[in-house]
């Protein structure tokens, strides 16, 4: 004699039937809600500040890609270790449990040192190179690719303040250009470097989130072979919504807003008793500029949309000049790397991103200037 799946499996199938009969209920209830409050909207719709970190509690070796590599005359094509630590900082971070000084540096990729030996990113030299005189130092890398001075300015009000830093050390200029540039204002629906996420909940976006959950290797590994064959998020993707259009270089404007978004960090760190410092971005934007520079991505990339190589260069120059100009109206120490880095590839890979000489010669640099006013702490 057969027996049907109830007589079978009585308790499961009666699960099964009452969370039918539960989805059923709550779509009829929903339906009647939206029948009878026609006059009120109910929005789903979620925003947050967008705190651009990397995930926390990560390990990850990272080698060039071909674009990487095609785009530069001194970047070595080997594996990097790349660790975040549990608070969202860049590894080795908190080396002390009871510190002397802590530092935090606040920049993008060029803070970051992607492609630099972990032992050799200078944030974290820094701190070493510090601890000669005896003292126990601490420095945090919070940096991140892409990350304009906005960015820099939220993470260090809502995340660095639990560190209860001594000095926070700023580098900004290129992200601040492209983002002004592109956008025209740090306040943008840019869907990556945009200071505001908008998260719209949907079936699609709630299986993404499950499968990150459950699968969180498999769909690092897919992110990792989409780099590889299409290429990473860059300036070409990430402001994709332009592509095609002319734009106009609006240096007044663009030095308008960086200036205010300096003051800010300078505001900011004042009020909760943190020496701010500033420092100016080295580079090779030479008035005759090397052949990776020319045929890098970045300048064919901006002659596409209709701004060339010496609006680009003098806009940028005079974001560096802006940045010692806050620093000297505000006493504000000034650590102009711009000046002090020679402009080329023993030290700077491509127009703006150390190699190991390079982070290592700019530790030294830095770590010279901040001892000689490390007296005015305390």
């Amino acid at each position: 004699m057969k027996h049907n799946r109830f007589e079978k499996h009585p308790k499961k199938m009666f699960m099964i039937f009452l969370l039918g009969l539960l989805l059923f209920s709550a779509y009829g209830a929903e339906i009647l809600l939206s029948m009878t409050t026609q006059r009120e909207k109910i929005s789903t719709e979620v925003r947050n500040i967008r705190l651009r970190e990397y995930l926390p509690s990560a390990v990850k070796y990272v080698v060039p890609t071909d674009a990487d590599m095609s785009n530069s005359d001194s970047l070595v094509k080997k594996e990097y270790r790349f660790e975040i630590d549990k608070d969202g900082y860049i590894y080795p971070s908190r080396i002390h449990d009871q510190p002397d000084l802590t530092i935090i540096f606040l920049g993008g990729s060029t803070t970051q040192c992607l492609y630099v030996d972990e032992n050799n990113r200078f944030p974290y030299l820094v701190g070493r190179l510090l601890e000669k005189n005896g003292k126990r130092v601490n420095s945090f890398n919070s940096s991140r690719s892409g990350n304009d001075s906005m960015h820099s300015n939220n993470i260090l009000l809502n995340k660095g303040m639990a560190l209860s830093p001594d000095v926070a050390v700023m580098m900004h200029n290129i992200n601040d250009l492209n983002v002004l540039l592109y956008e025209g204002s740090y306040w943008n629906r840019n869907p990556s470097r945009s200071l505001i996420v908008v998260h719209r909940p949907s079936f699609y976006n709630g299986m993404k989130d499950i499968m990150k959950a459950a699968f969180p290797r498999l769909i690092n590994e897919l992110a990792e072979l989409k780099v590889r064959v299409f290429g990473g998020l860059n300036i070409d993707n990430e402001f994709s919504h332009l592509r095609g259009k002319q734009l106009t270089m609006n240096k007044h404007e663009i030095l308008r807003q960086f200036e205010r978004s300096l003051s800010t960090f300078i505001g900011i760190s004042r009020s909760h008793k943190i020496m701010p410092v500033l420092m100016t971005q080295a580079n090779r934007f030479k008035d005759k500029p090397d052949e990776v520079i020319v045929n890098g991505w970045i300048v064919p990339k901006l002659n596409s949309l209709g701004i060339g190589y010496e609006e680009l260069k003098d806009t940028y120059d005079e974001m560096n000049n802006l940045v010692r100009r806050i620093g000297r109206i505000n006493e504000v120490q000034v650590i102009d790397l711009a000046k002090e880095v020679p402009q080329d590839s023993a030290y700077i890979y491509d127009y703006v991103h150390f190699n190991d000489n390079g982070s290592k010669y700019v530790a030294a640099l830095i770590s010279s200037q901040l001892e000689n006013s490390l007296g005015e702490l305390k």
